[in-house]
């Protein structure tokens, strides 16, 4: 197996082009905007300022307002002074606060940008500030709390230090002039003038907790108390307990309305998302950015460089991205560089995985003790493997052969800090996962950087993020097993793994079974490597043009570049599956994103009211381009596609999409506690005709602070925070793909000219599209309700919704004479997802012991209002190697549910079968004592696919999280929880390996079959099954799919600051943890939790990749 070539991962040539490009393009947008700003600074010891009967600290804010200088001085000393007028103009700035503390006992002293005032009296012992002195003090969070950690600069420099476990610190070499900044990551930083003293306390205070807390809402920001949309967070240090190396899992359960699906146990299969319910029969996924730029998928991200994640749920927050947000968006924001020394981060995690569950299959006996009954109730002779099975006893344990313990490592490390104008944050990762199933791995490597720069009004900065992965696959196998996994479950026991005579040295089924390959032979024999080497890179500038009022523009690529490595060797695999030619496929695919926006944003407070604005334009240019090759006929060993020796096969795609938008948003409030937002947006597709290429989406909200009224003040103390929110708004989806209002045409067709022995080559149109092919629109409705308690400790948040997806975009039926190879795209059908979803938090502490207990709960009820298809029925997806559908979308119920011909347990007697009849004609004539009773629900008298019902849904009813975590003194421990409940899974693989038709390998559940003990539920067994016992269209292999599963466990011990110094670390933290721990569920599968990239076999659980079950250490490091 190839491994991933480090040494050279980041050095391809393109890759050094577009660093190169990056330099030059951030080194020009920088010198320009400094050139625009090179007189900023000159001008700000200027002021020009008018006002009448202010107080001096008004007149001192106003000032600060206006100015780069900030003042520092005692309430106490200036709060009696006042002036009737002030009316300057390009004042020097000295001039004026001379002018303004005339006749007191107060002067002052400019220090940089600080402006210092004290009485005069105090001169004298401030002549004597230039000395150095030795600032020593405590800080403490607002309880009163010591706070360790916490960094203390000398302002304008790097000399610093930290706090120790005690929240004490000592600074040597300070001027008595000087100021400390204190800082500390989730609480507001501070600035204090040392004047002189030699003691400095401080008393930190969260930047995050209650109403003051900023929230990313796409082209800016808010304050948690004037957002009116549904908005759901995850912080950095939810993520920081935890040892997933997939950002989706970290934040499965974490949010109410997300659910999070696994795409397959597969290392690097990573997750599927999906906000308040399915809402459209095409794609399904939530618009992505990640500091800005879209991206295909969240899974290659590192968890560590995160910062924060916003989720818009509803229209009023996600509207301001149009079209692209019908599924919700997810705004990711890496971590940022923090004024400050440099601080050095860096984790080690290593872990040991192994398979969560095995199935409990037949061994050599069992399997012969099975077939056995089951051919001789059929009248068949026994399969010569069973007479003489190559592996007796026992026999092979495939998925022991399979299956193995696998190693995971992860490691980050991180460098962050800045000046006033400048900071930055890097980080580099690397992960290396090994599969569960043999012969599978994933690998990546992570580089990001991201830094700005900030001279007075003006801002550039980048955010980098360059990604290498490789992933070996299972390889597809030949066969009912259809891949490893499916194959590892139907091998018989009896067979042997290997081979020495055979072409490629492995054994393999033969006889009179069912055709299913070695899995350890494809394993073995077959390869698919794929490498994908992605980077994004966005650039910006801003500008504030006046006070409030600041201009954007920001440009931003990403590449995505995937190579694909098949390779299969020759071989005979038993007697049915052969390769008598090694094979290779190579295939490259590069797809290229281009995009501008370009916005005005105006925040300006005024007295009680209160606005927030942007407008801008942004337009993107998304390009995909493909080619493959296929080759047969190389030596051994040698496999370059020239080294083949017969001709190869080559193909390739291309095309290119294109949107313009226009936007804008308001928000309005007045005096805390009424507040308005609206949103539009306007967008312009390539991919509809010019007649329908724009859409308009528009929404409005509002939220009511009933905590901030008047009224309300004699509650305060118990409920801190209450607020009603209300939204309404539409939304756009154009994901069906490019050029589908273009019919499609077919070249290299022949047809005859009148000359029989003479043919024309010509082309033919092989699709339909209809002229009015429009977007498919959602209309969404939103109220909630924010509470709060005991100021902060106990949160509640409520949120109820509808959202109604109408001109549904969907394939229409044709008739065939139509000459159409697929049925068109067409506006023809509704789609209606209510419910609600909550969350609860309470935050306590016991003396030294604090803890954290956070529940969310949802639920959505999905239902298809509307099909314009002809017969209002949608086919979905099989559950077996060709088997029939078990999926079905109808009007009046949810969009592809399980419809399937119920069960009503076995006969127990002759005289049941005959009371099993219509009109005295036996519904099911072929059925014997022992077989299934089926249940004729249209009462025609025979059991076929009329009979058909709703038997349940693929998407859960409700779906819940819950995070306990707790730290006492230097131990910190955590649990998480996630679960779902009301949904089914239709168990493919049991059709197999429980229906004695196949002969294959047998679950041990057929020991206990009525052909052995009477009292079963489980049928008799009979390999010609006239009555259908084993057939995939009934409720027989349908199950409850719900579970509850503890997803993470992490116990801590940082060491104390005493022992740290000692190792020259800032912290230092040890843990052990898991994930996937247990699983309660009642389903017999692999895994409850198996998601499906398809939105048609949602539920549909064959051949799936198992889960895996993860045991970690881990160390992480500041210093």
């Amino acid at each position: 197996m190839e491994k991933i070539e480090l040494s050279t991962a980041l050095l391809r040539s393109r890759w050094l082009k577009i660093f190169r490009i990056m330099k030059l393009t951030t080194c020009f947008l920088l010198l320009c905007l400094l050139h625009a700003n090179a007189t900023v600074y000159s001008q700000q010891s200027k002021v020009t300022l008018k006002l009448q009967n202010n107080s001096l600290s008004a007149i001192l804010g106003q000032i600060e307002e206006v100015t780069a200088y900030r003042f520092f001085y005692q309430n106490e000393q200036i709060k009696d002074v006042s002036h009737s007028s002030i009316d300057v103009v390009n004042e020097d700035i000295d001039d004026l606060v001379s002018e303004l503390l005339e006749g007191t006992e107060l002067t002052f002293k400019i220090v940089d940008r600080s402006i210092v005032i004290f009485p005069k009296s105090e001169a004298g012992q401030n002549a004597s500030v230039q000395q150095n002195l030795s600032v020593k003090g405590t800080v403490s969070d607002s309880s009163g709390n010591p706070l360790p950690g916490v960094t203390v600069v000398l302002k304008g420099t790097t000399q610093g230090t930290i706090t120790d476990f005690d929240g004490n610190y000592t600074i040597n070499n300070v001027p008595g002039d000087a100021i400390l900044v204190f800082s500390f990551v989730g609480m507001s930083s501070q600035e204090v003038v040392v004047g002189g003293k030699s003691t400095v306390d401080v008393v930190l205070q969260d930047e995050t907790i209650g109403l003051e807390e900023v929230v990313a809402i796409g082209y800016g920001t808010v304050k948690k108390s004037d957002l009116t949309g549904s908005v759901g967070v995850v912080k950095a240090n939810q993520l920081d307990q935890q040892t997933n190396s997939n950002l989706g899992t970290a934040i499965q359960g974490k949010i109410a309305g997300v659910s999070v699906e696994s795409a397959g146990g597969a290392p690097g299969a990573g997750m599927n998302l999906q906000i308040r319910g399915a809402g459209s029969l095409n794609n399904n996924n939530p618009l992505i950015l990640v500091d800005d730029i879209a991206v295909s998928s969240m899974n290659n991200i590192n968890p560590n460089d995160i910062e924060s994640i916003q989720v818009l749920k509803d229209a009023s927050a996600a509207a301001i991205y149009g079209s692209r947000a019908a599924n919700g968006v997810v705004l990711i924001t890496t971590q940022s560089g923090k004024k400050g020394a440099v601080k050095i981060t860096a984790s080690v995690d290593l872990g040991m995985q192994e398979v969560a569950k095995t199935l409990d299959l037949a061994t050599t006996d069992q399997w012969i003790k099975i077939i056995t009954e089951a051919a001789t109730a059929a009248g068949n002779s026994v399969p010569e493997i069973a007479l003489n099975p190559e592996e007796p006893g026992k026999g092979v344990d495939w998925q022991d052969e399979v299956y193995r313990n696998a190693l995971v490592q992860n490691y980050s490390v991180g460098a962050s800090g800045g000046s006033e104008n400048l900071k930055y944050n890097f980080s580099l990762g690397y992960l290396d996962q090994e599969g569960i199933v043999d012969q599978t791995d994933y690998n990546r490597l992570n580089l990001r950087l991201k830094s700005e720069f900030q001279k007075g009004k003006v801002k550039v900065g980048e955010s980098i993020l360059l990604t290498q992965e490789t992933v070996h696959d299972m390889p597809g196998v030949a066969g009912q097993g259809g891949n490893v996994v499916g194959a590892t479950v139907m091998m018989i026991p009896g067979f042997s793994v290997k081979d020495e005579d055979a072409l490629g040295g492995y054994g393999g089924a033969s006889g009179a079974v069912l055709d299913v390959f070695n899995p350890v032979a494809a394993l073995n024999l077959k390869s698919s490597k794929s490498d994908y080497y992605k980077a994004l890179i966005n650039l910006y500038g801003e500008i504030e043009i006046m006070d409030g009022l600041k201009y954007r523009l920001s440009a931003g690529v990403t590449l995505n570049e995937h190579k694909n490595d098949s390779r299969e060797a020759a071989y005979q695999v038993g007697t049915f599956f052969s390769n008598t030619q090694n094979y290779a496929y190579r295939s490259s695919a590069m797809t290229k994103y281009w995009q501008v926006e370009n916005t005005l944003s105006y925040a300006k407070e005024f007295g009680k009211h209160s606005v927030n604005a942007v407008v801008g334009y942004t337009t993107y240019k998304n390009k995909y381009d493909s080619f493959s090759a296929s080759k047969k006929g190389m030596a051994d060993g040698i496999w370059t596609m020239d080294a083949g020796s017969d001709s190869p096969t080559a193909g390739g795609t291309a095309s290119t999409n294109t949107m313009l938008s226009y936007l804008g948003r308001v928000i309005y409030s007045y005096d805390n506690r009424y507040i308005f937002t609206g949103t539009f947006r306007r967008d312009g597709s390539s991919r509809f005709s010019d007649t329908k290429k724009w859409g308009n989406f528009p929404s409005i909200s509002a939220a009511w602070n009933v905590a901030n009224e008047r009224f309300f003040e004699s509650m305060s103390r118990t409920i801190s925070q209450m607020k009603v929110r209300a939204s309404y708004g539409k939304l756009g989806n154009q994901e069906i793909g490019d050029y589908q209002y273009v019919g499609a045409i077919t070249s290299g067709v022949s047809y005859a000219s009148g000359d029989p022995n003479s043919l024309w080559v010509g082309n033919i149109q092989t699709e339909y599209v209809p002229n009015n092919l429009k977007w498919e629109t959602t209309s969404t409705t939103n109220a909630g309700l924010d509470l709060g308690f005991l100021n902060g400790k106990i949160n509640y948040s409520l949120d109820v919704f509808q959202k109604k997806t109408t001109d549904l975009l969907l394939r229409v039926p044709i008739p065939l004479s139509a000459g159409a190879n697929q049925n068109p795209y067409s506006n023809a059908g509704e789609i209606k997802n209510k419910g609600f979803e909550m969350m609860l938090n309470y935050n306590g502490s016991v003396k030294d012991f604090k803890f954290s207990v956070t529940g969310t709960l949802s639920h959505i009820k999905n239902e298809v209002m509307e099909l314009s298809t002809g017969s209002q029925v949608l086919t979905g997806s099989g559950a077996t190697h060709g088997g029939s559908a078990v999926t079905y979308t109808k009007v009046g119920y949810p969009i592809y549910s399980f419809f399937l011909i119920k069960t009503d347990g076995l006969f127990r007697s002759a005289d049941e079968i005959q009371a099993h009849s219509k009109d005295g004609e036996l519904i099911q004539p072929n059925a014997q004592v022992g077989d299934i009773r089926f249940v004729d629900a249209n009462e025609d008298g025979q059991i076929d696919g009329n009979d058909r019902v709703y038997a349940g849904s693929p998407f859960p009813k409700y779906e819940y999280g819950l995070r306990l975590e707790g730290a006492w003194k230097f131990l910190d421990a955590s649990v998480y929880l996630q679960g779902t409940h009301g949904n089914k899974i239709y168990n493919g693989i049991r059709t197999y390996t429980e229906s004695a038709i196949y002969t294959c390998e047998y679950s041990m559940e057929l020991l206990n079959s009525y052909s052995f003990n009477p009292n079963s539920d489980i049928p008799r067994l009979d390999q010609n099954d006239a009555n259908g016992n084993g057939v995939d269209n009934s409720d027989r292999f349908l199950e409850d799919g719900s579970y509850l599963r503890i997803k993470t466990v992490q116990i801590g011990f940082t060491l104390p600051d005493n022992w740290t110094k000692r190792i020259a670390f800032e912290n230092c933290r040890f843990y052990i943890g898991a994930n996937n721990l247990v699983t309660w569920t009642d389903y017999k599968g692999y895994n409850p939790d198996i998601g499906n990239s398809s939105i048609s076999a949602r539920g549909i659980d064959f051949r799936q990749y198992p889960l895996n079950r993860s045991y970690h250490i881990g160390l992480q490091m500041n210093f």
